[in-house]
């Protein structure tokens, strides 16, 4: 069951990905803003599709599958990229010895950021 409703969230994201394709292409011959409403709007429909797929892969899929570290790395990398860019532009309002903690919070955290970009890397090899 779990792998059927994986499959059907995948093949839900993939579908919307190829339409927005041919939108792009139709826009790119023809620059109509109806096409353009239409690209805005896939664009849309793809990032619920990818957190719902997400979603799904996380609650439902198997650590066993090279996939589901794909999508967990994918979400850690992009919870401490969204912290490291709230970190920053909070630094510049703290007193001097704060600064320099989260100054160096951010760096410590880039740097696992780093790690699970790579470890991510290597469950797409494996993945292939």
């Amino acid at each position: 069951m779990a792998e059927t409703l994986i499959g059907c969230r995948l093949m839900i994201l993939q579908s919307k990905r190829l339409m927005l394709n041919s939108a792009r292409r139709r826009l790119e011959r023809s620059d109509v803003d109806e096409l353009r409403q239409r690209v805005e709007e896939l664009r849309a429909e793809i990032d619920h599709a990818q957190h719902a797929y997400r979603q799904t892969m996380l609650g439902y899929g198997s650590p066993d599958r090279p996939e589901y570290w794909l999508v967990a790395y994918g979400r850690l990398i992009d919870a401490g990229s969204a912290l490291v860019g709230k970190l920053r532009l909070a630094v510049d309002d703290l007193p001097a010895v704060e600064r320099y903690r989260v100054s160096t919070d951010v760096e410590v955290l880039e740097a696992i950021i780093d790690q699970w970009g790579r470890s991510m890397r290597a469950s797409m090899a494996e993945a292939v």
